[in-house]
C-alpha cells in the first residue's frame, strides 16, 4: 500500500511539469497561479490574486534553464500600488560582500550604486542580491521587452567578476501577463 501511495504521488508530481505548456496558466499545489513563456515562469500568490513574480533560471555551466534548484535565479516583481519593483538575483556561492553591480540588457549597461542594493548581509538571504532603484528598473523593464540577453555582473574582491547570462525570450508575453493579472 505505501509503495503504492508513493507510485501515485511521483506519477502525479512529474505530470504537473509535464502539463505545464507555454501559456497555458495552472494551478500548482502550492496554491500559485503558474504560466511558463519561453523562458520566463510567472507566478501569481494566493491563486492569481496576490503578488505576481517573473522567474528566470540558469544553470552556470551551461547558460540553460535547469529548474528550481538552478546555480542562479533571477526574480522580477514589478511595481504594484503598494509595492515597489525590484530585481532579485541568486548566484550559488556568490560573496556576501561585492564591490558593484551591472546589468547589460543587450549593449545597454546600466550600472548599480551601493545604495541601490542589498547584499546578502543586508537582506538576511545567502547568496542574493536585491536591486530597488525604481528610475533604473523601469528603464531596465522597458529595455527587456525588445532585447535578447540580461546579464547581471557583479565584482567582488577588487578584480574579480563574475557574469550570468539570462535569455529574454518570453520576457514581453511574461510581463504582460502580470499586467493583465494585476489589472483583475
Amino acid at each position: 500500500m505505501k509503495f503504492k501511495l508513493i507510485l501515485i504521488v511521483v506519477l502525479f508530481g512529474t505530470s504537473l511539469n509535464l502539463s505545464a505548456k507555454d501559456g497555458v496558466a495552472f494551478m500548482h499545489p502550492f496554491g500559485e497561479l503558474r504560466v511558463y513563456f519561453k523562458d520566463w515562469l510567472v507566478v501569481c500568490a494566493d491563486k492569481g490574486e496576490g503578488e505576481c513574480r517573473m522567474v528566470n533560471y540558469v544553470n552556470n555551466n551551461t547558460n540553460i534553464k535547469t529548474g528550481f534548484f538552478a546555480d542562479s535565479r533571477l526574480t522580477i516583481i514589478p511595481a504594484r500600488a503598494s509595492k515597489l519593483a525590484l530585481i532579485d538575483f541568486f548566484h550559488r556561492d556568490a560573496p556576501s560582500l561585492i564591490d558593484s553591480i551591472r546589468i547589460t540588457v543587450d549593449r545597454k549597461k546600466f550600472s548599480f550604486a551601493a545604495v541601490d542594493y542589498e547584499t546578502p548581509e543586508h537582506n538576511k538571504m545567502m547568496e542574493t542580491y536585491i536591486l530597488h532603484n525604481q528610475t533604473q528598473l523601469n528603464t531596465i523593464f522597458e529595455a527587456s521587452k525588445s532585447a535578447r540577453w540580461l546579464t547581471f555582473t557583479y565584482a567582488y574582491d577588487e578584480n574579480k567578476h563574475k557574469k550570468v547570462r539570462f535569455s529574454l525570450r518570453g520576457f514581453t508575453k511574461a510581463w504582460a501577463f502580470i499586467e493583465k493579472q494585476t489589472k483583475l
